[in-house]
């Protein structure tokens, strides 16, 4: 991947926006933040059992619902606006940016207010506070910023106040029998402190200053349509919680919180790949005065690229992830928790399913075509909505996992869709056998080796069958995949 687009124009000379290092910046943020909230996750597993953890994982489903509100996709548009302007104007986006996130952190912070009496007592205090709090909650968008800046180490900064204060919160609560509200209102609180610490180092990059109203307002309608979209896919990946919590115990919650955290670091996962690429191909496509054929063109090459590598890996990844599932959810939550293994399993699936539709939404975001994404979401929500509604009754934890991975794949399939219509296929059919490849290569593994070798076999023929099909697919990137000047790679 970093050939794709860090590949020399001329010899020894750099192009691209250096996706290598701004993905290894990035993704050392992401792993940090990652970590703490599993760390948090088994600590309180281990500690509290099921019931409890059932309805911290309900908490921050409905505040992950209540942060994408307060986004409405403006961080993707943030990304592709400061990948396609000069360094001039980073500092008049990001002011726009400030304004926008204000309108909607309050916006978003007071219709989490006004639901709270629909919400289990445990969790309210802890929703009250990130309410009132919402535009510093969900200030998580400036990994484009230090990207564009040249700082892609300082995302580190942030999800490193954030673990301190995630980790270190819930094993004192833990430690001293607080009350359970307290565990919630931890992760709100580290959530807060990595947007404090996130907002600091953006004003030593650009100066601070938001945008007028009418300016936040144009921002936010801009991106209307991927912000639709995004708040349509949050809910419809925390429908099936939801309605689990509607219909069964504390318990089936507690059990199928644990297992769908593996889709949660699946979809964190995907926007840690990804974040990256929306500039990239933003700079690929170019201005829409400036768009030509060519720049569709090489839109296409860096997507069918990212999918076959990215994609190919992410398989790999899911089919170990599968094999392993019952020895990774006992070492990780205890012998408690042995329904999450099904649900493991159906939510690795799915994250496969997420990671290739990120990568053609981030394709799809610089040619200003959203729009379609919402009837797409809609459409998740909508089967995602009634397959619960069959299943959940039959068998509560596959059930719920199921209708998430049908809805999963619903969405992916509008995407392909529309990548198709706006830019052409997605994939070629030579490159088809190295995207499948990993996945093959390692089910092999699991279904070759002898049981007590899987958890040393069957990882290890992931990574090497990803790396060499990664290896295979980057050899046939032409030497020019973005033409830019040395100046212009350097913004």
């Amino acid at each position: 991947m970093y050939r794709l687009v860090n590949r020399s124009f001329g010899r020894g000379r750099l192009g691209g926006l250096r996706y290598g290092a701004n993905l290894l910046g990035q993704a050392a943020g992401r792993g940090l933040y990652l970590a703490a909230g599993f760390a948090a996750f088994v600590m309180i597993g281990h500690a509290a059992g099921p019931e409890v953890l059932g309805r911290y994982g309900l908490a921050l489903a409905v505040l992950a619902v209540a942060l994408i509100a307060a986004d409405f996709g403006t961080t993707l548009t943030f990304g592709a606006r400061l990948g396609a302007v000069g360094p001039e104007m980073r500092a008049t986006e990001f002011g726009r940016m400030l304004s926008a996130r204000l309108i909607l952190g309050l916006g978003s912070g007071t219709v989490l207010l006004c639901l709270l009496p629909l919400l289990p007592g445990a969790i309210r205090p802890s929703l009250a506070f990130a309410g009132l709090l919402m535009p510093l909650t969900a200030a998580r968008f400036l990994d484009a910023l230090f990207q564009v800046c040249e700082r892609p180490s300082w995302s580190v900064w942030p999800s490193l106040a954030n673990a301190a204060t995630l980790i270190g919160g819930t094993a004192l609560a833990l430690w001293l029998q607080l009350p359970e509200p307290a565990l919630s209102l931890v992760a709100v609180a580290a959530g807060i402190t990595y947007g404090v610490v996130g907002l600091s180092l953006a004003g030593r990059l650009v100066a601070a200053r938001p945008a007028s109203l009418s300016d936040g307002l144009a921002t936010i309608r801009a991106a209307a349509g991927v912000g639709i979209s995004n708040a349509l896919g949050s809910l419809n990946g925390r429908i099936s919680l939801m309605m689990l919590a509607a219909f069964a115990g504390a318990v089936e919650l507690g059990q199928f919180t644990a297992g769908f955290r593996v889709f949660e670091l699946g979809a964190a996962v995907a926007i840690t790949l990804c974040a990256p690429l929306v500039p990239v191909f933003g700079r690929a496509v170019g201005t829409p005065a400036g768009r030509s054929a060519g720049g569709l063109e090489a839109l296409r090459t860096h997507v069918r690229i990212a999918l076959t590598v990215i994609v190919g890996a992410a398989c790999a990844c899911a089919v170990a992830a599968c094999a392993l599932a019952e020895p990774l959810v006992r070492l990780a939550f205890g012998s408690d928790f042995g329904g999450a293994v099904p649900v493991v399993r159906v939510a690795t699936v799915m994250s496969v399913l997420l990671i290739a539709a990120t990568i053609l939404f981030a394709g799809l975001v610089p040619l200003g075509r959203t729009a379609f994404a919402v009837r797409g979401s809609a459409a998740a929500c909508a089967t995602n909505l009634i397959a619960c509604t069959l299943l959940i009754p039959r068998d509560p934890l596959i059930g719920a996992a199921g209708a998430a991975l049908l809805a999963e794949a619903a969405m992916l399939l509008v995407l392909v869709h529309a990548f198709w219509r706006e830019a052409g296929p997605p994939l070629e059919l030579a490159t088809v056998p190295l995207l499948a490849g990993p996945g093959l290569a390692t089910a092999f593994a699991w279904a070759a080796f002898p049981a007590p070798l899987a958890p040393v076999t069957v990882p290890a023929v992931a990574i090497l069958s990803a790396a060499a099909a990664a290896w295979l697919c980057l050899r046939r990137v032409p030497a020019q995949t973005v033409p830019l000047t040395v100046s212009e790679a350097s913004s």
